[in-house]
């Protein structure tokens, strides 16, 4: 998955492809980023498609304290109100990091977290990735996580 890829019009595209939102967080997590550790929020509308980008740096121990449920709740925390506003709003959430390629159970467990504060706050979504110097992909959710 390359940024490289989106078309000219990609905003107009819905990012319920998991391709064409792999390809956006890709543009959207930089590699400084990844290397610092970032959760970025890629904010769409009621149609899906982007209208903007949101990235908060996490603390260095990001990996190790607090548990990634617990900054997930933290860094998400602004835009559960914000989303009740705007009815419809979909996020596309991107955990950027340093270090390998997979890192299954801290990946899992930030999209667990993710999936989980969402819909217990009613907001919609579309895909939560991983981004890394090696590239982006989705984390399956573990049991381990699940628990």
């Amino acid at each position: 998955m390359s940024f490289e890829n989106l078309s000219a019009t990609w905003v107009d595209e819905p990012l319920t492809d998991p391709g064409v939102a792999a390809d956006a967080v890709d543009l959207m997590v930089s590699l400084g980023d990844r290397r610092r550790g970032t959760f970025t929020v890629l904010i769409c509308d009621p149609h899906n498609r982007y209208l903007a980008t949101v990235a908060i740096e996490l603390p260095a121990t990001f990996s190790l304290e607090p548990s990634p449920a617990q900054l997930c709740e933290t860094a998400l925390h602004p835009f559960i109100p914000a989303a009740h506003t705007a009815p419809g709003t979909a996020l596309v959430l991107a955990l950027g990091r340093p270090g390998p390629a997979r890192m299954t159970d801290l990946d899992a467990q930030w999209a667990h977290a993710a999936a989980t504060i969402c819909g217990a706050a009613g907001i919609r979504l579309l895909g939560f990735y991983v981004a890394t110097k090696d590239g982006i992909y989705q984390p399956a959710l573990t049991e381990s996580a699940a628990a």
